[in-house]
């Protein structure tokens, strides 16, 4: 009995489970921010952001924000103007609406922030939101784009609403 090698080599690809393609797992990115706290001065820097890719379109990742302010109002200084300085970060899970070259997301965060003027520094803490697109240019870069916002609550203070956006290249690997 002679049995045919169409047949035979058929066979893998009937029972083979389905591919999924994926580009890297991981991200690492930097890009110019600008965040506004809603009813006073915009704050302006560098973002630095981690990903990885999780399962079925999650993605966590880690937004470490580094931001300066020149303010009238404020600072710990006697007439209240002066630079402000602030940090901080974002930990959370975005969910990826398509695994494309580019892809829409949306994504759900814990956020902390350090407000840091001379000698004074205050530390926030919230939850927030945040939306973007990714453009994926090649197996190992990508750029993106971002709208964030976050509420950071506070018990001795009024809530600090702040609104920002991102721009950012990043190294995929």
């Amino acid at each position: 009995m002679v049995r045919s090698p169409l047949k035979l080599s058929l066979f893998p690809l009937l029972i083979a489970a389905a591919a999924h393609a994926q580009y890297a797992p991981s991200s690492l990115g930097l890009g110019p921010t600008v965040t506004a706290v809603i009813g006073d001065t915009p704050m302006f820097g560098v973002e630095v952001q981690v990903s990885r890719y999780l399962e079925g379109g999650f993605v966590a990742f880690i937004d470490v924000p580094f931001l300066i302010a020149s303010t009238p109002v404020g600072a710990d200084t006697p007439t209240g103007a002066g630079r402000v300085f602030a940090s901080g970060g974002r930990l959370g899970v975005r969910y990826l609406f398509t695994e494309n070259l580019v892809r829409p997301w949306v994504a759900l965060q814990l956020a902390g922030l350090v407000l840091a003027t001379k000698p004074t520094v205050i530390w926030y803490l919230g939850a927030g939101t945040s939306a973007g697109l990714d453009w994926i240019l090649s197996d190992s870069f990508s750029l993106g784009a971002r709208l964030v916002y976050d509420v950071f609550v506070d018990l001795n203070r009024p809530w600090r609403h702040q609104l920002g956006g991102s721009l950012n290249a990043s190294v995929l690997f």
